[in-house]
């Protein structure tokens, strides 16, 4: 796929004159401009704005990759209204209710405005939604607003919806629109990695945004740029590439052009006041402390699935929920199970009642799909994956012979083609 300008997606869609009410809380909203932003890389079929002239655009990435962060900026820039899926329980004729209930600047009816393009609307955490609605929920939603989509097909190439999610999730739905309505289309694209330019443009973002007047990042921009690139060259070294490989290294664009990975060092950079130092101890320790940056970051992400699903539990459970419930380790354990096609039983160290166990177990089927370390019942990388079965092996756990030979075969695919740069 081609990259497309983020202008292509939004010259493609309308403005609408529907809003939602000025005192309705959830729901459909218009989102706040997100900052600082950077657009991330936007990928098409064909890279024009024809191939956007569908009625449903599905966009698809790997968790933090900036799904969010684009339907919020779409949301602010054209005033469209967003469902956040993670918020807002749906099932079957929710779309058509939430359009029922939009105003209009110029008292037309929105349904109508809606079925001739007036009124697209972005959906958004489709694979949150999957945890909150449950997948009845989710196939009901999406089934009944391809049926309110199929009720008036006098306009056909204008975007109605833009839905994003990851891959599986989006998969799910296309799966879903070809098997109920194929005389409704769809596109999808894809919403990449941080680019070499990008990832530098957002690192300065977030330093911006984070540094004080007089800062060491403000006064001495070249320095700061030099540190920039010291700390991509630790990155490179760390995973083993060659010089100047790391933005043509599938595992590279991954963890160099990964949004929060850039945002943390962002951060980090506007507080630095001696670049010359931090710079020689990346240099000198041969990337070791540029992986320590990923695994910290590799760290937050597991945090943060964790406080997704213990928020879906507490609203469901009885009692409180220890602390091992989703945890770090009792994550790993799972993604090492789920990958071998074991019983999900985690790390053995969660207690609750056999209700409470219950309810756990199935958020768990549910939700551990659509972990940001997975793709396609694989592992998203040899690094992530290495993470998981090493610690799985660490707590007892046993690891078949072939997915250590799948492994090895991601690492292999993925080393340096030539010897590495000394």
């Amino acid at each position: 796929m081609p990259d497309t300008a983020l202008s292509v997606l939004v010259d493609a869609l309308n403005r609408p004159v529907h809003f939602p009410k000025l005192d309705q809380t959830g729901s459909l909203f218009i989102a706040e401009p997100p900052t600082p932003f950077v657009p991330p890389r936007f990928e098409t079929e064909e890279g024009d704005r024809a191939v956007l002239e569908k009625e449903i655009i599905l966009i698809e990435a790997s968790a933090a990759t900036g799904k969010s962060t684009l339907a919020r900026q779409l949301s602010a820039q054209l005033e469209i209204p967003i469902l956040d899926l993670a918020k807002v329980p749906v099932s079957a004729g929710s779309l058509h209710a939430l359009l029922a209930d939009l105003e209009a600047a110029d008292k037309s009816e929105p349904i109508a405005a809606f079925h001739e393009g007036r009124i697209p609307v972005i959906v958004d955490a489709l694979d949150e939604g999957r945890l909150l609605s449950n997948e009845t929920g989710i196939e009901q939603f999406l089934g009944s607003s391809v049926e309110l989509l199929q009720r008036d097909r006098r306009v056909t190439s204008r975007p109605k919806l833009v839905l994003l999610g990851r891959f599986e999730s989006i998969e799910l739905a296309r799966q879903q629109f070809e098997r109920t309505a194929p005389g409704v289309k769809h596109v999808t694209a894809n919403v990449e990695f941080y680019d070499k330019e990008g990832a530098r443009q957002l690192i300065h973002a977030y330093a911006k945004a984070a540094a004080r007047p007089g800062s060491h990042y403000l006064e001495h921009p070249g320095l700061a740029e030099d540190f920039i690139t010291t700390f991509f060259d630790a990155i490179e070294a760390a995973l083993g590439l060659s010089a100047g490989e790391l933005w043509h290294d599938g595992r590279g664009k991954v963890f160099a052009g990964y949004a929060p990975l850039l945002a943390a060092v962002g951060s980090i950079l506007a507080v630095i006041d001696d670049f010359t130092t931090v710079a020689r101890n990346l240099k000198a320790n041969r990337g070791r402390e540029a992986w320590g940056v990923v695994e910290a970051v590799l760290y937050e992400i597991l945090c943060r699935e964790q406080d997704k699903l213990r928020d879906r539990m507490r609203d469901q459970c009885e009692s409180s929920l220890p602390n091992a419930v989703y945890d770090v380790e009792e994550q790993l354990a799972l993604l090492a199970q789920h990958i071998e096609s074991k019983p999900l039983e985690g790390a053995g160290r969660v207690r609750l009642s056999a209700s409470d166990m219950r309810k756990y177990r199935a958020m768990v089927q549910i939700y551990l799909p659509h972990h940001p370390f997975l793709r396609r019942h694989e592992f998203g990388d040899a690094v992530l994956g290495a993470n998981a079965v090493s610690r799985a092996v660490y707590h007892g756990g046993t690891i078949s012979r072939e997915r250590l030979i799948s492994l090895s075969r991601q690492w292999r695919q993925s080393a340096p083609t030539g010897p590495r740069s000394r």
